[in-house]
C-alpha cells in the first residue's frame, strides 16, 4: 500500500484503530512505525508528562517490535515547550533535544540536516515527533515527498497535520487505555489497610501513580497547588479551562473521580508533611485545604487507620 496519499494513509490509520495488535507495546511500535512510513522518517517518539517527568516510546524506522524503547526522563524546557504548542509544526530540529533523543546518537553537526514534525496534544500533555532528513541534505527526500507533504517550504499542508494529528491521538489513545488504574482505584475503599505496615509501604501506598490524559492534568494542578491554593474542583477545573461538568464527564470517561484524585494527592504529601517536616496537624490541615483539623485527622485514620498525631510518633518520633 502506497502512503503518500491523504486516503491510504487515513485506511491505514483506521485499521489501526479497529484492528489492535497485541499487548500496549505492540500497539504502539504500530503507530510509530506507521509514522515513520508515512513521512519516510528515521525516528518517531512518543513524549506523555508524567508527574515528575515524562515517558517516552521511541520507535527507530525498520526495527522490530521488540526494539519499542520505553522509558522515563527528565521534562525540560523545550519539550515542554512543544506539547504546549496548538497544531503540528515542521521545525528544524532543536540543538539543545538531540543530545536527549532515545536511541539514535545525534551530533549538532548532522542534526543540521535534520527536521522535527512535531504533533501536540495539549489535552493529554503529550507531543508525537517524527526525525527525518531535511529536503536538500544528504539524503533528499523522493520527488513525490516533496511535492506532497511541501518540503521544500518548511510547511506542513493541511493533510499533513491532519494526519500527525490523528497519529499521535490515536498512540496517546493507546498509553491512556492501557494505564494501569490499580492504585487510583484502592481509594474507592478508601485506601483501607489491614493492621500497622512499616513506613516504606505507607510512603508506597501514598505514591502518586503515573497518570495521563485529563486524569493526569488534574493530578499535576492538585499537586501545584499544594500548600498554595484551594483543591477545590471548581478552581481546578478553571485552571485546566473547563467547566466543572466537563471536568466531571472527562474524569468519569477514565473511570476515575475528583475525590480519589485529590484524596491520592493528600494522602502523599501528607505522610511528608508528618515525618519529613516540623508541620503541627493544623498546619497540615490548612495546606491540604481540608475545611478543619477534624476533616483532615478522619480522612488520614480513613486511608491508614492511624491518626497524624500517631503516625507521626510511629515513623518519625520512635524510628
Amino acid at each position: 500500500m502506497s502512503l503518500y496519499s491523504f486516503s491510504d494513509r487515513l485506511r491505514l490509520l483506521l485499521r489501526l484503530a479497529y484492528e489492535p495488535s497485541g499487548g500496549l507495546n505492540a500497539q504502539i511500535w504500530s503507530y510509530l512505525g506507521a509514522a515513520c512510513a508515512m513521512f519516510e522518517a528515521d525516528q518517531a517518539i512518543l513524549y506523555q508528562q508524567a508527574l515528575g517527568g515524562c515517558q517516552y516510546f521511541s520507535h527507530i524506522a525498520g526495527a522490530r517490535r521488540e526494539a519499542l524503547q520505553v522509558g522515563e526522563g527528565a521534562l525540560d524546557a523545550e519539550l515542554h515547550a512543544l506539547m504546549c504548542l496548538k497544531n503540528p509544526k515542521m521545525l528544524v530540529l532543536l540543538p539543545d533535544i538531540t543530545g536527549n533523543l532515545p536511541g539514535l546518537a545525534y551530533t549538532p553537526e548532522s542534526a543540521a540536516d535534520l527536521q522535527a514534525l512535531v504533533a501536540p496534544l495539549p489535552a493529554t500533555s503529550a507531543v508525537l515527533m517524527l526525525i527525518r532528513r531535511r529536503a536538500g541534505s544528504v539524503k533528499e527526500a523522493p520527488l513525490h515527498a516533496q511535492n506532497d507533504r511541501a518540503g521544500q517550504t518548511g510547511q506542513l499542508t493541511a493533510q499533513d497535520s491532519e494526519v500527525l494529528a490523528l497519529l499521535a491521538e490515536g498512540v496517546a489513545r493507546m498509553v491512556q487505555l492501557n494505564a494501569s488504574p490499580d492504585k487510583i482505584l484502592r481509594a474507592q475503599e478508601g485506601f483501607a489497610v489491614a493492621g500497622i505496615r512499616s513506613l516504606p509501604e505507607y510512603v508506597e501506598l501514598a505514591s502518586l501513580p503515573a497518570v495521563f490524559g485529563v486524569p493526569g492534568r488534574v493530578m499535576d494542578s492538585l499537586s501545584r497547588r499544594v500548600g498554595q491554593s484551594s483543591l477545590s474542583i471548581d478552581d481546578i477545573a478553571s485552571e485546566l479551562s473547563m467547566s466543572k461538568r466537563t471536568l466531571q464527564r472527562r474524569l468519569q470517561q477514565a473511570e476515575i473521580n475528583f475525590a480519589m484524585l485529590r484524596d491520592q494527592v493528600r494522602f502523599h504529601y501528607a505522610i511528608g508533611y508528618l515525618v519529613d517536616q516540623n508541620l503541627s496537624v493544623d498546619q497540615i490541615s490548612n495546606a491540604l485545604d481540608f475545611s478543619d483539623r477534624t476533616s483532615f485527622t478522619n480522612a488520614f485514620k480513613r486511608w491508614t487507620g492511624l491518626s497524624p498525631s500517631t503516625f507521626r510518633k510511629l515513623f518519625r518520633d520512635y524510628t
